[in-house]
Order: structure tokens, then C-alpha cells, then sequence
């Protein structure tokens, strides 16, 4: 069984200190490869140097809504210039965070249409955060068709994700699949279809129902596969051979692994 887990912060505190572990430990539990996001600048480097150290890493770079200068102008060209370098899977984590009302929804627009021009000038995928704003999410995605990526973490419900699946894109199911209540998130797993759906654990900033935030793992890939299982009444290998290849397929990785 081969499962990958296709957003997690492995350049970040906790895992960062221990990656060793926190890599051995996900292979004890089948989760062989891992795609880190990064969410600026710095970040973005820090993920392209890990990748090019180890084999099962792969590398996206760009700037999430939260780590936005609201007195500067966003410049693509630094990341364009270590996408050339460093020949990342993705641009992302990019998308629109209503949640920060320190940054307004122009403001986050603007970067975001900026990060998908990028994302066709390069033909790379993306890896969408969204939060509170679904709708106006999909209205910019729309204007750009060529592009396709994957919404992580997703938790819009079945409705909205039928508007992005419409658009191509592939939902990312992580550790709230896990928890009994999760009924929307759960409706939602029911509906999208076999070949859009990718698993990941946002490592370490989501937990699950029995793993607290923070100290989540990639090795909770497992979890998130055996609550998508049940759902689906699939059987784990099942799960874990279709999930990886919808990654693969993605991120254009069948060649590089």
C-alpha cells in the first residue's frame, strides 16, 4: 500500500525538528511521498531545498493570503525565478482568506490572479486555500480555464465543490473526514467523483478526531484514508492506489517518481 499526502508543512516546527522521525514514522504507516507547499518567499525556498534533498518530496511554491504586505505590491518574478531553479510541482498554497480582515478581498484578488497567471506561464498547477470565500473564489478561477489544481482541505460542501469540480479542479480531503460530526465535509466526500479526490493531513496545523492541531503528522494520511474507505465502501488499498494516482495525474509526478 502506497498512500501520499499531498499537503504538509515538513519545513516547519514540529516536523522540521524531527523529519527523520516524522518521515520513518509516516512509512510505518504506507504514506511514502508528500508534497510541501510553501506560503511566501522564504518558505517557498525552504520547501525547494527539502524536495531537492530527498527523493519522496516534492516542492510548491508561493504566497498565501495571510503572509500578504498590505503596503507593498506583490512581485511574481522571485518565484518565477526559482521555478526555473528548482522546478517546483505547483504553485500554491494561494487562494482567498476572508477570515483576515486585516487584507481586503481586493487586495487578496489581485495576488491570487497574479499567482494563477503565473501558474499558466509556468503550466503548473495549484494548490488553492480558501476560507469564507467560496463563491468569489470560483468567479476568479473561472477567468482562468487553463488552469487546473486542487482546493486542499476542502470543507465548502457538496454544492460549491460542484461548481470547482465543473472548473476541473480536485478537492483535498484531510483530517476533518475523521471526525463523526463532520457531516458536510462527509456529503462531500460522497459526491466527487473517484478520480478528483486527494488526501493530505495540512500537517501540523490540522488535526483530526484523535490527533489535537498541532501535532498532526503525514502518517495521519492513514486515518483520512480509512474514514474516506468507509465511506466509500472501498477497500484500503483501493483508496490508497486510487488517491495516489489522482496525485500523481495532478501534478504531472508519474515521471518523476
Amino acid at each position: 500500500m502506497k498512500l501520499f499526502d499531498s499537503h504538509c508543512h515538513l519545513t516547519d516546527p514540529p516536523l522540521a525538528q524531527d523529519l527523520d522521525g516524522v518521515l520513518q514514522r509516516a512509512a510505518n504507516s504506507g504514506v511514502k511521498n508528500f508534497i510541501v507547499p510553501g506560503y511566501d518567499l522564504f518558505s517557498s525556498r525552504s520547501a525547494c531545498r527539502l524536495a531537492s534533498a530527498n527523493s519522496s518530496i516534492f516542492a510548491a511554491i508561493g504566497l498565501h493570503p495571510a503572509w500578504l504586505t498590505p503596503t507593498s505590491d506583490f512581485s511574481p518574478e522571485p518565484f518565477r525565478q526559482l521555478a526555473r531553479l528548482r522546478a517546483p510541482v505547483a504553485i500554491g498554497e494561494i487562494g482567498l482568506d476572508y477570515a483576515l480582515k486585516e487584507y481586503s478581498a481586493a487586495k487578496q484578488a489581485e495576488v491570487l490572479r497574479v499567482q494563477l497567471e503565473l501558474s499558466t506561464i509556468l503550466s503548473l498547477p495549484v494548490i488553492i486555500h480558501c476560507r469564507r470565500a467560496f463563491e468569489p473564489l470560483y468567479l476568479v478561477l473561472r477567468e482562468f480555464s487553463e488552469v487546473v489544481g486542487v482546493l486542499h482541505a476542502y470543507g465548502g460542501g457538496p454544492q460549491l465543490a460542484e461548481k470547482f469540480l465543473s472548473l476541473g479542479y480536485y478537492i483535498g480531503f484531510g483530517g476533518g473526514l475523521t471526525r463523526p460530526q463532520a457531516h458536510k465535509v462527509k456529503k462531500t466526500a460522497l459526491m466527487v467523483p473517484a478520480e478528483r479526490i486527494l488526501l493530505e493531513t495540512d500537517a501540523p496545523y490540522i488535526g483530526s478526531h484523535t490527533v489535537a492541531k498541532g501535532d498532526s503528522e503525514p502518517r495521519d494520511v492513514l486515518a483520512v484514508a480509512h474514514s474516506l474507505t468507509d465511506l466509500r465502501g472501498w477497500d484500503i488499498a483501493e483508496t490508497a492506489a486510487l488517491t495516489t494516482a489522482n496525485t500523481l495525474r495532478l501534478f504531472n509526478l508519474k515521471e518523476r517518481m
